[in-house]
């Protein structure tokens, strides 16, 4: 049976204001999901039985005052529990409380390794040593680790730069995996547009990061809707293309309502493919591109391939990755 992974939201205020936000943060003041209501939530996703992995999300859910709490909820339901974090407002009290509690995987923003630049996209003066010091903590606590490297219009020049950075973290955990993502055209990232980068000038950087992750050993994904076209020799990491392999679903369920994403079959609002992207070997396998890109930059950045896909689908089908 195949996985569904559902992205739980358990409050919407966060001390950040990011500019790549795929959906805009209300302020630090801003509201905790209640316990009781949480704890129904994950009742219903047991009913279900189709979850198998929980991760929980915000705003910044680190300031929701029951998170432990809420992690033993998740486990007693036999769910694999993740939680996405900015990682700057908790140290390693905080780490082994949640490692107590059963959390599984920590997905930690780590969006540039400079700090006037990280400190720029977060929309804070502060912060960027506490990240990488948890970072460190985590790993020594033996946590499974996400990086969630956010590739915009401000960093994409310094991925391979912020590839050598990870690699010197020498980060001990057997279980760590770095997310190449898409900034996704939404939220504060849609107010500013600035931020979205095309991907024609993405593509060289992302494939010389690429490089280096294999050079060092470090697990990757590309994450998000990414076409294939710009990814060459990289495919098995894209993940819209290995999804629609395994068959794995992700479920968005957030205070404005629930939302199924099926690489298998995506939504012409979630992925959209260019007129001649029916020329390209690709096209069946591709998972296309978000459609907002098209309204920032057209369709021109698209290059049908004409290259053997069978050997690409090879290398995938027996494979069974993460999330």
């Amino acid at each position: 049976m195949a996985e569904t992974h559902t992205y739980l939201q358990i409050n919407s205020r966060c001390n950040q204001k990011c500019v790549f936000c795929n959906r805009p943060p209300v302020g630090f003041e801003s509201d905790d999901y209640p316990f009781s209501k949480i704890k129904e939530e994950l009742d219903r996703l047991k009913r279900e039985n189709i979850t198998h992995r929980v991760i929980l999300t915000g705003g910044e859910p680190t300031l929701h005052p029951k998170l432990s709490g809420i992690i033993m909820e998740a486990k007693k339901r036999g769910f694999i529990v993740e939680i996405q974090t900015n990682g700057t407002m908790f140290g390693v009290k905080e780490l082994m409380a949640w490692r107590k509690a059963g959390l599984d995987i920590i997905n930690f923003a780590f969006h540039s390794h400079r700090e006037e630049i990280s400190n720029k996209l977060r929309g804070i003066n502060y912060g960027s040593k506490t990240i990488v010091d948890n970072i460190k903590s985590a790993s020594q606590l033996g946590f499974e680790l996400h990086l969630i490297h956010v590739i915009n219009s401000v960093n994409y020049k310094d991925m391979p730069a912020m590839i050598d950075f990870v690699h010197d973290l020498d980060i001990r955990s057997g279980r760590f995996y770095l997310n190449l993502s898409i900034v996704v055209p939404d939220g504060w990232a849609w107010e500013n547009k600035w931020i979205i980068p095309r991907m024609a000038d993405i593509g060289p950087y992302l494939r010389k990061a690429c490089r280096k992750c294999e050079e060092y050993k470090i697990n990757f994904d590309i994450s998000e809707i990414v076409p294939l076209c710009h990814v060459k020799g990289f495919e098995t990491h894209a993940v819209s293309t290995n999804f629609r392999f395994t068959g794995l679903k992700i479920l968005d369920d957030y205070y404005s309502g629930q939302r199924i994403l099926d690489f298998k079959k995506p939504d012409h609002t979630v992925a959209n493919k260019a007129p001649q992207c029916v020329e390209c070997s690709m096209n069946e396998i591709c998972g296309g591109f978000y459609p907002r890109l098209k309204v920032l930059y057209g369709v021109s950045d698209f290059k049908p391939r004409h290259d053997d896909p069978r050997k690409i689908v090879n290398k995938i089908r027996p494979k069974k990755r993460h999330g």
